[in-house]
């Protein structure tokens, strides 16, 4: 599934499990306030609206460097789908509200809270899995495998920005030169570096698990 026109077909049959996961992790939320009669978990929905940004966007993206076809719009796509790709693996970092005493509130929320996870990372991985194969066709497999490791871990590194440091995606232009400033400072900290590396780690072991296994069929 060397060819362009091979990923397209993929990622639309792949909508379907995306709707379907997405519509599951809302359901489950909903009976959570439902039974509860509290709206603590309902950010999940932003978190999640904010997962499906680089999916679509980098669909719009065309990994083509010849001056031909290179173009601001394309830039633009890049540089956006860069700034918002980390808030699919995000969710993740939200099992830091599972903190009931009760087992089967636990429970719930831990289906609750693993079903936006996986919702969030098939979106990640697929938005990763389409740059990938279209830098694989232009260029090298090395340099789309390359591409994939860093990327992983540069969304690793966004996390951390985001869950410690509580910066957002529209902060670089909101607040850039605090951010700029928080971001060159944490490069120091053991912290970041320990978060990042194990975070980007099992970011990479998902996104070259799902390449090999489309590369098989």
């Amino acid at each position: 599934m060397n060819n362009l026109f091979s990923l397209y077909v993929l990622n639309k049959k792949q909508n379907n499990f995306l709707i379907f996961s997405s519509i599951t992790a809302v359901a489950l939320l909903l009976i959570r306030v439902k039974i509860t009669h509290s709206f603590y978990l309902l950010f999940l929905i932003w978190n999640l609206i904010l997962a499906v940004i680089p999916y679509i966007i980098s669909n719009f993206i065309k990994i083509d460097f010849s001056l031909k076809k290179y173009n601001f719009k394309n830039l633009f796509f890049i540089v956006t789908w860069l700034l918002f790709l980390p808030n699919t693996f995000y969710l993740i970092t939200d099992f830091v509200h599972l903190n009931h005493n009760n087992l089967i509130q636990f429970s719930f929320d831990f289906i609750l809270l693993l079903s936006f996870t996986i919702a969030g990372f098939y979106f990640g991985i697929l938005s990763i899995f389409s740059i990938q194969q279209q830098i694989q066709f232009f260029y090298t497999s090395k340099t789309s495998y390359l591409f994939t490791i860093s990327i992983s871990y540069l969304c690793a590194f966004g996390i951390y920005i985001g869950r410690f440091l509580r910066f957002n995606s529209w902060d670089i232009i909101s607040y850039p030169l605090f951010l700029a400033e928080s971001t060159f400072n944490c490069l120091f900290e053991n912290e970041t570096w320990t978060f990042t590396l194990g975070l980007g780690t099992l970011i990479t072991i998902v996104n070259l698990i799902y390449i090999k296994s489309k590369s098989n069929i």
